[in-house]
């Protein structure tokens, strides 16, 4: 395994991420990677950092989260922050491979949020329906996913080392809006979905392949560990829910269409 830098507190471990990516001087140099967070209570402490950073500000701001990582280092899945100016509108907006070293895209179920969504005032976890009736609208979505070190810097790592690079957080393209009292939840659990380059399909999946078996159960479970680290999703956040199938297979001016059986259809193309 290539040398790692010195311990640093989750701010300093923050400052590097962001730093790296607000200037585009991506890591090369494995010393200058922070070592990995020691367990995930202190990743989730990096990440927190990350999203208050006042760099975080340059990259528009925390805007919400991606959840992802479903059973990795035994939990359920697990959530980082995404930043503002990397949600782009489809068809008008496409993606830059540069703005975040993009190398894997997903069709996933984007949530925008209602209202806030504090703990509960008799400490109860919230349910599936609390969660969906802060719900405003379902996004459906392509994520793009970046890094911010060389793809040998990244797998030298170890897999908390990995995970603390924002879990690979690029952005979010966003087409349909649904909104969520004219749509069934269910329907999402249940929607199959597909990706195609140039037209050609590369992979399929199903909204049940989020965590929890669903978009709404995995934004349920975020909803309630956030609350239980004094947190909470707020009003006007895009929470993007989990992978549904994933390619890697794509290079610079391909299209990269998302369907959603019977919902609608995000289309883009990954720019220089």
């Amino acid at each position: 395994m290539a040398a790692a830098a010195a311990a640093m507190t989750p701010s300093e471990a923050a400052s590097v991420f962001l730093e790296a990516w607000a200037t585009r001087e991506w890591i090369i140099d494995p010393e200058r990677y922070p070592q990995a967070p020691k367990d995930v209570a202190a990743l989730y402490e990096t990440y927190r950092e990350i999203q208050i950073h006042p760099i975080a500000a340059e990259l528009g701001g925390h805007g919400g989260y991606k959840i992802g990582a479903v059973g990795a280092l035994g939990e359920p899945c697990l959530y980082a922050p995404l930043f503002r100016n990397f949600f782009l509108e489809a068809p008008d907006q496409n993606p830059s491979a540069a703005s975040c070293q993009i190398h894997q895209v997903e069709p996933e179920f984007g949530i925008l949020m209602g209202r806030d969504l504090p703990a509960r005032a008799d400490g109860e976890p919230h349910s599936v329906e609390d969660v969906w009736a802060a719900v405003d609208s379902v996004v459906l979505c392509i994520e793009y996913c970046g890094r911010r070190a060389s793809t040998e810097v990244v797998a030298a790592q170890e897999p908390l080392g990995k995970m603390a690079d924002i879990l690979s957080a690029g952005g979010v393209v966003m087409g349909p809006r649904l909104p969520a009292v004219d749509t069934d939840p269910l329907s999402l659990t249940e929607c199959a979905t597909a990706l195609a380059v140039n037209g050609a399909e590369v992979c399929q999946g199903a909204g049940s392949k989020c965590p929890d078996g669903g978009p709404v159960q995995a934004l349920t479970y975020l909803a309630n560990h956030l609350n239980g680290r004094g947190l909470l999703i707020e009003k006007g956040q895009l929470v993007v829910t989990g992978a549904t199938c994933i390619t890697r297979d794509f290079k610079i001016g391909d299209t990269v269409s998302a369907t959603f059986s019977g919902l609608g259809l995000v289309q883009t193309t990954i720019g220089p």
